[in-house]
């Protein structure tokens, strides 16, 4: 067993990864070599991912969180906006859009950890948010195809767990965020944003900060200076200074899923770690899928335990119980990093992306019988 990572973030960094030879490590992010570093990744994120040459790709700080803050201060306010709230994030973002920027005639349509919000509620002549995958509850959407094309407001998607797995129509997604540390295992801390050419009619005819008293737009998120759009922003010039050497890591990741086959090579690795996983669960009757399988990421194992003491403990037990199992089994070196997110309900959740690979999760999940077994016999649960 090589990898012994399943975490959903940071992930797993892909077999054969070695610490970045950065020679430019050190040097400015506006120099030529530093420059050139920050735009050929940005290159390989846009040849990879098939995003058009009329969408606009830059870097932004704070992973997706940034870059999704930095798309909700800038784009919102023009139009009513309705939010798909069904996870930790996407419940973030219907926080803010109606605690923090105020927007009126804010729409939630809300369902509660592990279902899917019904799409069939949003109305697209208003701006639609939502997460294109979930990592906290194991939720997501497949492709893109219930949204219309010809639809009035923009797509606002956190595309976080999904960019790199799920092969997406652009054309349904006018502005994007993902982080690097998710589906490739890059550095945390570093994300993307994409622009379509929607939004960039939105960011030119529409300014928040005039339109909306007291809208107020942090450094971090402007990309708007003067009513003109930072264009430099899109051509590798980033607001902050970024570093380096995760820039470097990140563009040797890229390299490796593409010389490896690009996004049919990313997406042909999660379907055999999610067969591994769905063969697991059918050959033994203590573990089972939290997520019905309409919505069910196939990249994230969100797992429950089919033992009726535990169904029937309260949730601090439960998460007492489970942080045992990840104890032991890190005490063991059997894996690390498998709980579900503090802000969800008690449940073990294994990362299954595509660098993880199929051979390591077979021998882990057997390991997690083991684990369990023992962790169940001390509290009485056998």
């Amino acid at each position: 067993m090589k990898n012994k990572c399943f975490g959903s973030g940071p992930c797993a960094k892909h077999e054969g990864w070695s610490f970045p030879d950065c020679f430019i490590a050190g040097r400015s992010h506006r120099s030529k070599e530093g420059l050139s570093l920050i735009r050929k990744t940005v290159h390989l994120q846009r040849k990879i991912l098939g995003i058009p040459d009329d969408y606009l790709v830059g870097t932004c700080s704070a992973s997706c969180t940034g870059g999704m803050e930095l798309l909700l201060w800038n784009l919102l306010g023009a139009r009513s906006v309705d939010v798909l709230a069904y996870c930790v994030f996407s419940n973030h973002w219907a926080h803010d859009v109606v605690e923090e920027l105020k927007i009126p005639d804010t729409t939630i349509i809300s369902e509660n950890f592990p279902k899917m919000a019904d799409v069939a509620k949003a109305n697209f002549s208003h701006d639609v948010i939502f997460c294109l995958s979930s990592t906290t509850s194991g939720v997501s959407f497949r492709d893109t195809n219930w949204i219309p094309e010809n639809r009035e407001g923009l797509t606002i998607c956190d595309a976080s767990s999904g960019a790199f797995i799920i092969d997406v129509d652009w054309k349904k997604l006018d502005a994007v965020a993902f982080s690097w540390q998710k589906a490739l295992g890059g550095e945390g801390g570093f994300g993307t944003v994409v622009l379509s050419p929607r939004a960039v009619d939105r960011l030119k005819n529409f300014h928040p900060n005039r339109a909306i008293p007291n809208r107020a737009i942090p450094r971090i998120f402007r990309i708007v200076n003067d009513g003109k759009i930072n264009m430099d922003f899109f051509n590798g010039a980033t607001i902050n200074t970024p570093s380096l050497l995760c820039f470097q890591d990140f563009y040797e990741t890229l390299l490796w899923a593409d010389y490896s086959g690009g996004m049919p090579f990313l997406q042909k690795e999660v379907e055999k770690n999610y067969q591994v996983v769905c063969n697991w669960i059918s050959s033994q009757n203590i573990f089972k899928f939290l997520v019905e399988e309409k919505f069910r990421a196939h990249h994230i194992a969100c797992l429950d335990i089919n033992n009726e003491k535990y169904q029937h403990s309260p949730e601090g037990d439960k998460w007492r119980f489970l942080h045992q199992i990840l104890d032991l089994a890190a005490e063991k070196e059997y894996g690390y990093d498998f709980l579900g997110h503090a802000l969800t309900k008690p449940h073990i959740r294994i990362w299954c992306g595509p660098t993880i690979k199929c051979e390591d999760l077979q021998v882990f999940l057997l390991r997690l019988l083991e684990v369990y077994m023992e962790v169940a016999s001390a509290n009485d649960l056998s």
